[in-house]
């Protein structure tokens, strides 16, 4: 068994903890995931993570034990709990940490079919908000993510908690323009609607969802531009009676997707 970790001046803890900012997850294409949930799906869908790295804390934790039973000693690096609470972002660790390389999705990688839904995300700045529509996008079945240029980063680590796994189940192309976007509806004969506060638009639940589809969702603030609202087949609004504005995007995410599903119970999944 390899020594225990116990000095943050290690060179691996200083690379594990580097990989809080961005600029480093891109130079090195790494991110880290935190907690037996995440690192579970990871292993379970095939993305499995290059180091796992394991308190005290972790060894004590039979679900901890049970992902690296089998697993060689050149996989698991084991530090001290004061050296995992320095290295991780998460209040309450649980003794569990994995390092996974980035692979990136382009456009081309997403395979549509004629029951295929996709989530365009444009603008979304909230890390949490673009993590949850990826949750939701993978709960309904969504055959790919699209998030635009200007939307929080993917593997920050709130945008990471908030997607619970579902990042490593669904396909999620970043920093991609709009062009890029109307490109791909156009070329693959997708079905696009967005979202709107306009009064002139269909109530979510009479709009006609066509598949393939795709829904987008825009910025918290100016909602989907100008150049997608013009090239969307229909643009479809949330009903409501209270006084409340507006919703969250995640929360019309939510609405929205249930209601296209609602129509055509697809379960199908596109895959890479």
């Amino acid at each position: 068994m390899e020594p225990v970790i116990t000095s943050k001046q290690n060179n691996l803890v200083k690379y594990i903890r580097g990989l809080r900012e961005k600029r480093n997850r891109e130079q090195e294409r790494r991110f880290v995931i935190e907690g037996v949930k995440f690192v579970s799906e990871a292993v379970s869908s095939g993305h499995f993570p290059e180091k796992i790295i394991i308190s005290e804390r972790g060894e004590n934790n039979p679900a901890v034990r049970a992902i690296i039973s089998g697993l060689g000693a050149s996989q698991i690096v084991r530090v001290n709990d004061a050296v995992m609470e320095y290295m991780g972002e998460t209040d309450t660790p649980q003794g569990i940490m994995g390092l996974v390389k980035i692979n990136g999705v382009s456009l081309t990688d997403l395979v549509v079919t004629p029951q295929s839904m996709f989530a365009v995300v444009e603008g979304v700045q909230d890390p949490g908000n673009v993590g949850t529509i990826i949750r939701i996008a993978d709960a309904f079945g969504a055959g790919g993510v699209i998030l635009s240029r200007g939307c929080a980063d993917l593997y920050n680590a709130k945008t990471l908690r908030s997607t619970m796994g579902s990042l490593f189940h669904v396909p999620v192309v970043r920093e991609t323009d709009i062009t890029g976007i109307e490109a791909f509806l156009g070329r693959n004969s997708v079905f696009s609607a967005v979202t709107s506060l306009e009064e002139n638009t269909i109530p979510v639940h009479e709009a006609d969802f066509k598949l393939p589809l795709a829904i987008i969702f825009g910025n918290e603030a100016r909602g989907v531009s100008p150049e997608l609202r013009r090239a969307a087949d229909i643009k479809v609004r949330i009903p409501m009676a209270g006084e409340a504005e507006s919703l969250n995007v995640a929360t019309a995410a939510g609405i929205v997707f249930y209601e296209a599903f609602r129509q055509h119970g697809s379960k199908a999944k596109s895959n890479l």
